[in-house]
């Protein structure tokens, strides 16, 4: 996760450089009392994301941003996601692919949406 920027809500603008290839992973953020995400499907998505979506990723030049996207309240405020987690794919400052949710889930799923 070295290669990857970390982003919250309070610094997104400032990070996230949309120009070119870029990789957004919205995320629901950690509960400091469990040390996980507030988010069950988080939970289950990140092993997916984490060791086979990000390298993927990186290997086609996309600058990828792990974006914390907040608790249950705030998540939908910003940045039109209704969904987390959900992997945005941006070229050139234009949506490309959106997955959300269970789609994040399945390595092979996956598989088929990043080999487009």
């Amino acid at each position: 996760m070295d290669q990857v920027i970390q982003v919250t809500t309070s610094n997104y603008s400032e990070k996230v450089n949309k120009e070119g290839k870029a990789a957004l992973i919205f995320v629901g953020d950690i509960l400091a009392e469990t040390g996980q995400s507030w988010c069950s499907d988080t939970v289950e998505a990140e092993p997916t994301i984490k060791n086979y979506a990000i390298p993927q990723l990186l290997q086609k030049a996309y600058t990828i941003y792990w974006c914390w996207a907040g608790d249950k309240e705030t998540i939908s405020d910003w940045i039109q996601i209704k969904s987390i987690p959900t992997l945005l794919l941006v070229h050139d400052n234009k949506e490309a692919i959106r997955l959300e949710e269970e789609q994040l889930f399945n390595e092979n799923a996956l598989k088929q949406f990043l080999e487009k």
